[in-house]
């Protein structure tokens, strides 16, 4: 099962290693893999070179300085060596940093616009923290696996039976195997130790995830925290999770240190033997002391990239464990293909929902077959008690859902046949919760329409009522509104919100509550400006106010998901029914 995992995960790696509308990156990861070459031929020939030049040295005793010109070559020589494969081993990561670097690019790209394909459902229910965190070590984890699979995994086993050639061919068949044996020993027990190591790099990665999600959940709801004196409550949850880092992060340390003696061991047992054969050899004249230099040399050069295999290993694992989390996110559905085509181009506007039905759960209908027109440049709004389905109709018509049953039904063509980006681009929506970027007002007003002028943008503000409010503000339009515009007092995030909304200059105008947040002078002031702005084009309005809806063209009563009146703000008080009952409660004293 898990083999399968990590075939999937090379699989999805491959393309970005070998990016075939890239020639440029294929050609560097070919001179990359030369380089490599090239590195490995210097390395393996540099102990060679040296045992040569420790023969050489027995000869100097003789007093002929002529003799002293082959030991200075081949130290020359191994010194030349040395360099070459290290530059090459620079050469190979420079070439092959454009590659990761690129692969790491598209993958996070990619990664993005799949979170934002996904359905509202699963933004609703994501944890911040966590998913972040998978992100960040999926791409991390992504650049390890591209280097050192690539460089380092597969050139290390391709040095060692070179190297036990080299051995057999010049000292005999024992001293391949003796090498061949300790690395088969090291490579079975460093791989052994790091799957039961896994283990608790798992349960690092989930009391690491619970860490941030909670002290970034506890932070974003920073206030509330306040206004119930809860600090030491979200100090000691968040303690909790600390304490479970802390007992795994432990526990993988010490098993890694008994990791790390046990490589030790066998790998200092393997040089040992090897070197004991080697002083026999010498006594008995099959080996000079050049060659007993030689094998220490081949014996030590493969230390290090074989400790350094142990530690890759573990890496490797913990990178597809990573990997494994963010991948899965790219298993989660998106809300559809969305092959569709675009809304054909018309100056009307009007929106029919015929005989819609929708719920969240199966137990519970939100909206129950209900049927209305807003017919081009006309003004409806739907009111109704809180839980009615109010906020839902918005959510249909935007196609963050799509109904169970029935149509939406915009110039007499189906949503459902229309792309979303055609849709919504002919939509504008003040939301009852604004939420602002943490970047400046200029930002989060032009994000309406991000071509707009600076004059467009400031007009936007003047409609919306908020351009004298930013003008008394020391940077103005490039005051920084902060995490989630917490800055700004909950009528100034509206005011953005529908400057926002009219910068985008929509056909179809939906106002979600789009006053519910200001004080009734300001309400006042702004439903003028939305009369101005939304004049002769199709409205929405979704209103808690009835104050709100009083004008509209059309007012339509929802409760528990189903229409049960609607007409003029007059002829629904003569009727004395719900919207009646409601207006008497909201009508001042």
């Amino acid at each position: 099962m898990k083999q399968g995992k990590y075939i999937k995960t090379f699989k999805l790696l491959l393309p970005y290693l070998w990016p075939k509308k890239r020639r440029d990156l294929r050609i560097r990861v070919s001179f990359a893999v030369v380089a490599l070459i090239l590195a490995k031929i210097a390395s393996v020939s540099t102990p060679l070179v040296l045992g040569g030049a420790v023969n050489s040295l027995t000869e100097l005793s003789s007093g002929i300085n002529l003799l002293m010109l082959a030991p200075v070559a081949l130290i020359i020589a191994y010194g030349a060596a040395r360099i070459i494969s290290f530059t090459f081993v620079a050469v190979r990561d420079a070439l092959f940093s454009k590659v990761s670097q690129h692969s790491i690019r598209q993958i996070s790209l990619n990664m993005f616009k799949h979170l934002h394909n996904l359905s509202l459902q699963f933004h609703l229910n994501r944890q911040t923290g966590a998913l972040a965190k998978y992100i960040d070590r999926g791409t991390k984890g992504i650049d390890f696996l591209l280097r050192y699979v690539l460089f380092n995994v597969v050139p290390t086993f391709f040095e060692i039976f070179l190297v036990s050639g080299i051995l057999f061919y010049l000292y005999g068949p024992w001293y391949a195997v003796v090498t061949l044996t300790t690395i088969s020993l090291y490579s079975y027990l460093t791989f052994q130790i790091t799957e039961w190591r896994n283990e608790f790099r798992k349960r690092m990665n989930q009391a690491d995830n619970d860490v941030s999600t909670k002290m970034i959940d506890s932070l974003l709801n920073f206030e509330t925290v306040k206004y119930f004196n809860n600090e030491k409550y979200e100090f000691d949850r968040l303690d909790k999770s600390l304490q479970d880092y802390e007992l795994a992060a432990n526990q993988s340390r010490h098993s890694l240190s008994l990791l790390n003696i046990a490589q030790t061991f066998i790998i200092m047992l393997g040089i040992t033997i090897m070197l004991v054969m080697s002083a026999y050899g010498i006594k008995s004249g099959d080996i000079d002391i050049g060659g007993f230099v030689v094998i220490n040399a081949y014996m030590l050069q493969l230390y290090q990239p074989l400790n350094f295999l142990g530690s890759v290993y573990r890496e490797i694992r913990q990178a597809l464990t990573d990997m494994e989390n963010m991948f899965s996110l790219l298993e989660v559905s998106t809300v559809s293909k969305d092959n569709l085509e675009d809304m054909p181009q018309s100056n009307n506007a009007d929106i029919r929902f015929d005989k819609v039905s929708f719920d969240y759960d199966v137990r519970r209908t939100i909206i129950k077959d209900i049927s209305f027109t807003v017919p081009n440049g006309k003004k409806v709004a739907i009111v109704g008690p809180t839980g009615a389905g109010k906020s839902t109709i918005s959510r249909l018509l935007f196609k963050f859902y799509d109904p169970k049953a029935g149509g939406i039904y915009i110039n007499n063509i189906n949503i459902s046949k229309i792309s979303q980006e055609s849709l919504r681009q002919i939509i504008g929506v003040v939301p009852q919760d604004t939420v602002l970027f943490n970047d400046t007002i200029y930002y989060n007003i032009a994000y309406g329409n991000t071509k707009a002028t600076k004059e467009e943008i400031i007009n936007a503000a003047q409609n919306a009522d908020i351009h004298d409010f930013i003008s008394t503000l020391p940077d103005g339009y490039e005051t920084i509104v902060g995490e989630r515009g917490l800055k700004l007092s909950g009528g100034e995030k509206q005011r953005v919100a529908i400057a926002r909304t009219i910068l985008k200059n929509p056909k179809i105008f939906f106002f979600d509550e789009a006053t519910s947040a200001l004080d009734s002078s300001t309400e006042k002031e702004i439903q003028q400006n939305l009369e101005n702005v939304s004049k002769d084009k199709t409205t929405l309005i979704i209103a808690h106010r009835l104050s709100t809806a009083a004008n509209a063209d059309n007012i339509i009563v929802l409760d528990n998901g189903a229409i049960i009146e609607q007409g003029t703000h007059e002829s629904l008080l003569l009727n004395k029914g719900k919207y009646f009952e409601m207006w008497e409660k909201q009508k001042p004293s």
